[in-house]
């Protein structure tokens, strides 16, 4: 009998301690998992913006519109470029704005959290989410940055219209919190990404 509860002893020890590790690893395994998921999140809205944001300013034919950047502030950018070469900007895709936003009539984020739109002013619909009422509303949450060519020191904001002709870099940074916060496997996990979009198409002075 006295062996039986030793062996029952060590038994339970034994496996114990194998469960601990592997809790460890698995917890560590969806830690990594989460904060794996906030940056695809992350990257797949920057890359929506900047494949867009780098044709700013296409205009092979002349478009009746002004075509480039017509307005950048730290939270907004609107751009136009003839995306189909047919010698306007007033087709679908080709006047688009940036912004972000805590609230809309079809839907409101939680306290403290807004998203990143997108609005086609020639598709005749509201601005759309791009993102899931995850990034939060605060300075440099979501942020746009302006500069010259080979300049460090990015144009104030909101930039003037001079200014919005000298630009040639479009720097964008955003903070995402991963959708679905887990407490027990590192929490709230939150990535920070920020792409440089060297504009292809520098308007005419």
């Amino acid at each position: 009998m006295v062996e039986l509860l030793v062996t029952l002893v060590l038994s339970s020890i034994v496996m114990g301690a194998i469960y601990s590790v592997y809790r460890v690893q698995t917890q560590s395994m969806k830690v990594q998992e989460n904060r794996m998921e906030a940056q695809e999140y992350a990257r797949s809205v920057l890359d929506l913006m900047v494949r867009e944001i780098r044709n700013a300013g296409y205009d092979p034919l002349g478009c009746t519109e002004v075509a480039g950047i017509a307005d950048a502030d730290v939270q907004t950018l609107q751009f136009r470029y003839d995306a189909n070469a047919d010698g306007d900007c007033a087709d679908l895709d080709e006047d688009i704005t940036y912004g972000f936003d805590t609230s809309h009539d079809h839907w409101t984020c939680p306290s403290g959290f807004g998203n990143i739109t997108r609005d086609d002013a020639n598709d005749g619909n509201a601005a759309q989410p791009i993102t899931d009422c995850n990034i939060r509303d605060g300075a440099g949450k979501f942020s746009l940055a302006y500069y010259m060519k080979d300049s460090p020191t990015a144009f104030a904001t909101p930039v003037s219209e001079t200014n919005r002709d000298n630009t040639h870099r479009v720097v964008v940074t955003i903070t995402v919190e991963s959708k679905n916060p887990n407490s027990e496997f590192g929490g709230q996990m939150i990535s920070t990404m920020t792409s440089s979009v060297n504009l292809h198409n520098i308007p005419k002075q």
